[in-house]
C-alpha cells in the first residue's frame, strides 16, 4: 500500500506541469496544444505510477523489467496511438510508432540502468 501511495504522489507531481501547460494553452485558445499536453500528462502520470515497480524488493530484476515493459505497452503505447499526439493513419505509422516507442524505451532503460549501477557503486565505496 505504501508503494501505491508513493506511485500516486509521483504520478501527480510528474503530470502536474503538463496539466498546468494544458490550462495555459486552453486560456490562450490553442486546443491542439491542450490535447497534446493532456496526452503528455497521461504519459507522465503512468510513468510516475509505474516507477515504483523497481522498488518491489521481492521481485527479481528480470521480473521488474518484464512487468514494467508490459505495463508500458498497456498504458503508454495506447495513449500514443489513440491520443493523437502522433498521427497514426496507416499500419506503417502504427509500426513506426511502436518501433520508436521500443527503441526509446530501450535507450531510457539502458541509461537508467547504468546510472543506478554507478550510484550503487558510489554508495558502496
Amino acid at each position: 500500500m505504501q508503494l501505491l501511495k508513493k506511485g500516486i504522489i509521483r504520478s501527480l507531481i510528474w503530470s502536474l506541469p503538463f496539466a498546468i501547460l494544458a490550462l495555459y494553452q486552453s486560456w490562450s485558445g490553442n486546443t491542439d496544444a491542450v490535447h497534446a499536453m493532456l496526452v503528455y500528462a497521461g504519459v507522465a502520470f503512468f510513468l510516475g505510477l509505474t516507477s515504483v515497480i523497481y522498488e518491489v524488493r521481492q521481485w527479481s530484476f528480470k521480473k521488474q523489467i518484464f512487468i514494467h515493459w508490459s505495463v508500458m505497452h498497456v498504458t503508454i503505447l495506447p495513449l500514443l496511438w489513440f491520443g493523437g499526439a502522433t498521427p497514426v493513419t496507416s499500419l506503417q505509422d502504427a509500426v513506426r510508432l511502436y518501433l520508436n516507442f521500443t527503441v526509446s524505451g530501450l535507450i531510457l532503460f539502458t541509461v537508467s540502468y547504468f546510472i543506478i549501477r554507478m550510484r550503487r557503486q558510489v554508495k558502496a565505496s
